[in-house]
């Protein structure tokens, strides 16, 4: 009896809750699941675009179900990983880019400089 007054004091409050708009805000996954689409395909990203998808994924389907607090925490943990992903292919580019730099040096004293061809 004291367990169904507690769960009807429950229903009362969350009815009493204005629902938040269901398409909007930060719980819309939808630009997440595109970009981190992109980023899986187009950057080989398949670290963190993987895990960004299975994020904004669930956060749709939290959404859909009416549980829009969940879907906004996953979603904002989608974008946590697609700024994981910019920050990884930043290091890869400016690493690959050194590294083209630098590969004359490297490679400078293993072959002698005065080989004709």
């Amino acid at each position: 009896m004291r367990e169904d007054r507690g769960a009807e004091e429950d229903r009362e409050a969350r009815a009493e809750r204005p629902a938040p708009a269901p398409g909007g805000g930060a719980s819309s996954s939808t630009m997440a699941l595109i970009l981190h689409a992109m980023t899986f395909l187009c950057c080989a990203n398949w670290i963190f675009g993987v895990v960004g998808i299975v994020f904004a994924v669930r956060a749709g389907h939290k959404r859909d179900r009416g549980l829009y607090e969940e879907a906004e925490t996953l979603t904002r943990y989608s974008w946590y990983c697609l700024g994981a992903a910019a920050v990884m292919f930043f290091v890869m580019a400016v690493l690959t880019l050194w590294m083209f730099t630098q590969a004359g040096s490297w490679v400078q004293g293993f072959v002698p400089g005065n080989v004709l061809y």
